[in-house]
């Protein structure tokens, strides 16, 4: 039992043959929640389930995990999470890159698991058909880039040394997931019509913070599919690296958050997302009072031309 405690950030993924579930435990307060701890539980045969035990740093938050088959057969799980502040007035968040063969014990993928350090959280990443990592992250409290999403590439040789935009993407990509499709990364995530740094850059930094995010929240929202483009061979993005594919269907107010898995040994991915029932011009805020349905569909991706 959990009491009065809200469970967040679950993550289902299999490794060595076992299921391993990852979940955050957040504690309501007055200003919204405050982790916990993550916690763990995992099974072999999807019936009989470990007892949630805790791990990770105090205020960690986990947000992605991808399983690597290596050169010799072995599995290695590679993870990325972040601690800090988050929505403090001084919010400053640390990126952790960690990587494990049993999804218990986990450890640095470069000399130290911080990759990055200021405004970005939710950090989502995949492994190109070269085996170089790129990634992407909601900047949401912002930093000497700017405000809204960041990029991330790091060479297969060197994976812990994560190299960002000099500029921010002046878009919000928020719950990020990024997968590689058919040796093409598309990503998942909320859809914005409108950047994120609606407040000039002149004014104050901490009006900036809380001006963009009060906008931000009294805008519309959706849920939409993008395809990323991958960076040159000096480790530079084009110069929009990211495309609209499609939105997805009656997906309005509060949405945007998915849940991607493989289907099978084919092609195609199931794809999970939840959204409001309102109206599609109803701002994301508006969109939190209201129930939510969770849809499924199946993706299959289509090269043009």
């Amino acid at each position: 039992a959990t009491g009065e405690d809200d469970l967040r950030e679950v993550l289902l993924f299999e490794l060595c043959g076992k299921m391993i579930l990852f979940f955050a435990r957040l504690a309501p307060n007055k200003n919204g929640f405050a982790p916990r701890r993550m916690q763990r539980t995992s099974s072999n045969d999807l019936r009989a389930w470990s007892k949630p035990v805790d791990f990770g740093r105090t205020s960690e938050i986990i947000w992605d995990v991808k399983v690597r088959e290596q050169d010799g057969g072995d599995q290695v799980a590679y993870k990325t999470s972040y601690i800090g502040n988050h929505y403090a007035a001084d919010a400053e968040c640390t990126v952790l890159f960690e990587k494990s063969t049993d999804g218990m014990e986990w450890r640095p993928v470069g000399e130290d698991s911080a990759v990055y350090c200021g405004g970005v959280s939710e950090v989502s990443f995949a492994f190109t058909p070269s085996g170089d990592l790129v990634a992407i992250g909601r900047n949401e409290d912002g930093d000497r880039t700017g405000f809204g999403s960041q990029l991330f590439f790091a060479r297969r040789d060197d994976l812990g040394s994560w190299t960002p935009l000099k500029v921010s993407v002046k878009h919000r990509f928020d719950s990020p997931r990024l997968v590689c499709m058919n040796g093409d990364l598309l990503l998942f995530a909320r859809y914005a019509r409108e950047p994120y740094a609606l407040v000039p850059a002149s004014w104050p930094f901490i009006l900036q913070r809380m001006g963009n995010l009060v906008l931000y929240s009294l805008l519309p929202k959706g849920a939409a599919v993008y395809h990323m483009r991958f960076p040159h061979g000096d480790g530079s993005w084009p110069e929009k690296p990211l495309e609209l594919i499609r939105c997805f269907e009656d997906s309005y107010g509060d949405t945007g958050f998915f849940s991607l898995a493989k289907a099978g040994g084919g092609d195609d991915w199931v794809v999970a997302n939840y959204a409001s029932s309102c109206h599609s011009h109803a701002p994301w805020l508006y969109g939190q009072v209201f129930a939510t349905d969770v849809h499924v569909c199946r993706a299959h991706f289509v090269r043009r031309g």
